[in-house]
């Protein structure tokens, strides 16, 4: 079958990216042609995928419009060789990479299907509402309609979508991690605690992700400052970047006005050798979002067998069903109460990161999403093929 995965950009700092390279290069493994193209992001370097498996085209922004990701470029590529492709895959809603790769798919006759990835839950529509209202009705909301399939990551995602009114059959795909590459992962950058300076007793809660007001760290932190007092060998690492927003210097500020502040650190971007120093020296993992489709951080931190904290917005039910962490509401009192129960729970910490480890084992490997999704692949290519529209 002959693949191609459209996204708006590969940085790394956007969790979407490493969907999108694992999953294409899981689908090669399985025999597949493979293509990922993407928009190119001022000052960030791409993630691509490993080139002996998947073909990545990269091309140039058109307009000053960092988000959006208007290339005059990648559209017409799309609408050169859309036609030869099987399927189309398209990542994440909101931009002009999303609105071309489905306006190009469906002028071609093509299947394609649409992962919004989160962009459709209440908090995230509420974010910017009357400009998405605007470019829904002149861009992208007509062709979802027409898509083959929405892929929705979890059974709320699908509810998501119907809410949303689109009229396209959804599929349930998660998101996942390379296991074995974690595994097999030498980890040669520096655990937490060298890093830092904390002496060895000392206990890590991290928090790992882009620092972005959705990730609910204005919750986290002041809560963790309110439990800290009584926890002395607890410390918060927040690892992320902020994308030159600013929001790392207010979530700065909102720490150093807490009490306990010195046990409260940024580290910024990790990634690679670094990043899994970082989740396996750590003892737990917290992310406290509004809004996510299924966060890749989560899963990771599951995978390298750390108990989590999540708010339901993360859309991880099991997280509880597994019993592999806590779960409560992206609010400062309950994200402060369920902190306590957790960092004060001793052996059970380690109990629940086990559960979390074999949670990922049965159902978040990339191998096994990778079978999946070819399975839909073959379930919409079979339905009725949309009409070919003459190019204008």
């Amino acid at each position: 079958m002959k693949i191609i995965h459209c996204i708006r950009g590969l940085a790394n700092s956007s969790g979407t990216t490493h969907i999108v390279g694992p999953l294409a290069e899981a689908q090669a493994r399985l025999g597949n042609e493979v293509s990922v193209f993407y928009v190119s992001k001022p000052d960030q370097q791409a993630v691509v995928p490993d080139s002996a498996l998947v073909e990545s085209r990269e091309f140039p922004m058109s307009w000053p419009t960092r988000h959006l990701g208007w290339s005059r470029s990648y559209r017409a590529a799309l609408r050169e060789t859309v036609g030869s492709y099987d399927v189309v895959h398209i990542h994440a809603i909101w931009n002009y990479p999303t609105w071309m790769a489905m306006k190009e798919a469906k002028r071609a006759g093509v299947p394609y299907m649409v992962a919004p990835q989160g962009s459709l839950e209440a908090w995230a529509l509420g974010r910017s509402a009357k400009l998405k209202r605007l470019y829904g009705v002149l861009g992208e909301r007509r062709f979802y309609d027409d898509a083959s399939a929405m892929q929705a990551l979890t059974e709320n995602e699908a509810a998501q979508c119907r809410a949303f009114g689109i009229a396209a059959p959804c599929e349930i795909l998660p998101n996942g991690v390379d296991l074995a590459g974690i595994d097999a992962a030498t980890v040669k950058g520096r655990g937490l605690n060298e890093r830092l300076g904390l002496d060895s007793e000392a206990k890590v809660l991290l928090f790992l992700g882009r620092v972005f007001p959705k990730k609910g760290l204005d919750v986290l932190i002041p809560a963790f400052a309110e439990v800290a007092r009584n926890l002395p060998d607890w410390h918060l690492v927040v690892a992320g970047d902020d994308s030159g927003t600013g929001y790392r210097k207010v979530m700065e500020d909102v720490a150093s006005a807490s009490e306990g502040a010195e046990r409260i650190h940024f580290i910024g971007e990790v990634r690679g050798d670094d990043k899994f120093a970082a989740l396996k020296s750590a003892q737990a993992f917290a992310l406290t979002s509004y809004s996510e489709g299924l966060p890749v951080a989560v899963v990771e931190a599951m995978a390298c067998g750390l108990p989590v904290l999540v708010t339901p917005g993360c859309n991880v039910p099991e997280v509880a069903e597994a019993d592999a962490g806590w779960v409560c509401n992206a609010d400062q009192k309950a994200v402060a109460e369920t902190l306590k129960q957790m960092l004060s729970s001793g052996g059970e910490l380690e109990s629940r990161g086990e559960k979390a480890r074999c949670l990922v084992e049965a159902k978040f490997t990339w191998p096994i999403i990778a079978e999946r999704s070819i399975e839909i692949y073959d379930l919409i290519r079979a339905r009725p093929k949309l009409p070919h529209q003459p190019q204008k």
